[in-house]
């Protein structure tokens, strides 16, 4: 059997684990960057539902102007992140 010094042994095991934080953290990045392309796809689907819609009637209601300004802000958050990504 062969025999190493105590400080090359160390070394072999820094290395070992340098190499496993690489991996994990390269399969980190691959997780991150998959899911950042399911929530641009959620958002321009969202936007896409907007776009698509026939108009929004005036609103008649203290309520439904409410309604619609949130759902303007949401369309205006949309579009500001789909033109952030080009």
């Amino acid at each position: 059997m062969a025999y190493t010094s105590p400080e090359v042994e160390e070394r072999f095991m820094e290395d070992i684990v340098d190499r496993l934080r690489v991996l994990n953290f390269m399969c980190f990045k691959q997780e991150a960057a998959y899911e950042i392309e399911q929530l641009r796809g959620t958002v321009r689907e969202i936007y896409e539902v907007y776009a698509g819609s026939e108009g929004i009637p005036q609103p008649m209601t203290a309520a439904e102007g409410y309604l619609l300004s949130l759902l303007m802000e949401v369309v205006r958050i949309a579009q500001k992140a789909l033109k952030e990504k080009e």
